[in-house]
């Protein structure tokens, strides 16, 4: 059935579809037999699909544990539409949700729709990876070879109306007969990506040769592989507002900015359904002009695209280096056949990146000797305290690798100005003495330089390659890009604005009994309202926690960077 005979009978079908919705729902007309639906002959097949056993399905609700049934799952139901439950077991707005979900999966006008819940216990890194910042959250794909994320929304008990209102949206107006998720341009008009609006083959000149091969990615490529790489190369122009790249879209491609400039956005995963339109694209989280790349997260990962990326609309055309995946050479970590020996520093780096939110497990090596030795500790003690300070300063060093700073943006630094004014005159003290370490004792000139970094990092076990020191003292400082060097002033707005963020991170995982990285948005709450208020956390920021029900999860970690202006 073609998009106009079904939007002539749409508003009909909708209301149907929506008053039996609403009927299963608040009768509790679920039947007992009910699971011999479509998810008994798909979902647990295994089959070719990805090894492990059987997955489970229970009145017409199929049961995942872990990655790989997510993964193999929505593979084995190809253009279907799959409403995704994401919940906690010890989450009591998932226990409320749970019979309403199970009476949803069983309305007799949602018999075509593949209905799955997925625990994220023991998923922590996976579930923070699909940018699921609340629980509990549903998601809907298009399953298939090409997964897709539709719609991605916090939906505790009271949301229910909502979820139901979405289901019959699209089981009137974007399944065909067959029950089948329909091609965007069969359908509504919904924000999908933009094909280049001039796309051809390209002369690579030695400057932008140079260019391209010092992107991270491609240091250390055979130059043979490299060369190859480059003759399949395309140049693609945007037109400015386009969107080149959709959050929830499967990559396949990788950019490098020739001209122009890109902003990328992305979605919190924890927007009001009822408010927001199912066009709205996300806050910039970051801008990226001549030289910079985007879409090695996909890539790299394996996952689906984190952001959107659009060409800036105040910009003239903006044009870029494409590459396809199928023609990276496999001595590129952009090619996807190295996943397994991918450093942690990368994945952070691209979740940084893309505003994605990462899981930072840190870990900590305690170095021991078996020689005993007799120390005094009137000497022992003020050691111990300087390298206490050091490793703080270390610890803060790390939090700032994590940020994308704006350059040259005066907000950046008036931010930090305000966290500095936050710290206490005992923290101003301590953190002055942590400089005059750094800088070199009685060699100090005043100023933080990679030496004295590296000196300092290795004294404490942390041994950093001179790229990653020059990035930390880069960041450090958002006025400028390219900054070698690190004044008092740059230096305490740094470690001002890691103190904070860890505060607030170590005060909410004292509530995270099942360190899930989640926890009570009432737990939230009160524990802010304890705090007698945020000076630097404005109504925007900490709207996070202001949902319908205070039993629904909340990720911490990005709460905690919203509250710093992070």
């Amino acid at each position: 059935m073609k998009a106009s005979s079904i939007m002539s009978v749409s508003m009909s079908r909708r209301w149907q579809a929506t008053m039996r919705l609403d009927a299963s729902v608040e009768e509790g007309s679920v039947e007992e037999g009910a699971s011999g639906s479509i998810l008994g002959a798909t979902s647990g097949g295994g089959g070719d699909e990805g090894g492990g056993g059987e997955l489970e399905t229970i009145d017409n609700i199929t049961h995942l544990s872990n990655e790989e049934d997510h993964r193999r799952f929505l593979k084995q139901n190809p253009d279907k539409l799959v409403v995704m439950k994401f919940y906690a077991p010890w989450c009591r707005a998932c226990k409320g949700l749970e019979p309403k979900y199970k009476r949803v999966a069983n309305a007799e006008d949602a018999m075509d729709v593949v209905f799955a819940q997925f625990d994220v216990q023991h998923n922590k890194k996976f579930v923070k990876s699909l940018g699921i910042l609340a629980l509990p959250n549903v998601h809907f794909y298009s399953g298939g070879p090409e997964i897709k994320v539709l719609e991605s929304f916090p939906c505790g008990p009271s949301k229910v109306p909502i979820l139901k209102k979405k289901l019959a949206d699209y089981i009137t107006n974007r399944l065909d007969d067959n029950g089948n998720v329909m091609d965007v341009e069969d359908g509504e008009p919904n924000v999908t990506e933009s094909a280049p609006c001039a796309e051809r083959d390209t002369m690579i000149t030695k400057e932008q040769e140079a260019m391209i091969r010092n992107i991270v990615y491609f240091v250390d490529m055979p130059e043979s592989d490299f060369q190859e790489m480059l003759t399949k190369a395309t140049l693609s122009s945007f037109e400015p507002g386009s969107t080149i790249m959709k959050q929830g879209f499967e990559g396949a491609k990788f950019y490098v900015i020739r001209d122009g400039e890109v902003e990328v956005k992305a979605r919190t995963g924890n927007e009001d359904p009822s408010s927001v339109s199912p066009d709205y694209e996300g806050v910039v989280v970051n801008r990226l002009d001549t030289g910079n790349f985007f879409g090695e997260r996909s890539l790299i990962t394996g996952e689906p695209r984190a952001a959107t990326i659009k060409a800036v609309k105040s910009a003239e055309t903006t044009r870029c280096f494409t590459f396809k995946q199928d023609d990276i050479p496999a001595s590129c970590v952009l090619s996807g056949m190295k996943r397994e020996r991918i450093s942690k520093d990368i994945f952070e780096r691209v979740d940084d990146k893309y505003g994605a939110v990462g899981v930072q497990e840190l870990q900590v090596e305690e170095a021991a000797t078996t020689d005993k030795v007799d120390l005094d500790p009137a000497s022992v003690i003020p050691l111990l305290q300087k390298f206490k300070m050091v490793r703080t300063a270390a610890k803060c060093f790390d939090h700032i690798m994590k940020t994308s700073p704006k350059w040259g943006d005066p907000a950046e630094l008036y931010r930090r100005s305000l966290l500095v004014g936050q710290l206490t005159e005992a923290q101003k003290t301590e953190f002055t003495a942590v400089f005059d370490i750094i800088d070199g004792g009685d060699d100090r000139d005043g100023k933080i330089t990679l030496l004295d970094l590296k000196r300092v990092m290795e004294s404490i076990g942390q041994k950093r390659s001179d790229e990653e020191l020059a990035v930390m003292i880069n960041k450090a400082n958002p006025a400028i890009d390219g900054n070698v060097s690190l004044d008092f002033d740059e230096f305490m707005g740094m470690i001002a604005e890691a103190e904070f963020y860890n505060l607030f991170v170590d005060t909410f995982n004292a509530l995270d009994k099942q360190n899930s990285g989640f926890i009570r948005a009432g737990d939230l709450r009160d524990v802010l309202e304890q705090m007698g208020g945020v000076a630097m956390g404005s109504d925007e920021r900490t709207s996070i926690v202001k949902v319908a029900d205070d039993d629904m999860l909340i990720d911490y970690d990005y709460f905690s960077r919203m509250l710093i202006g992070a």
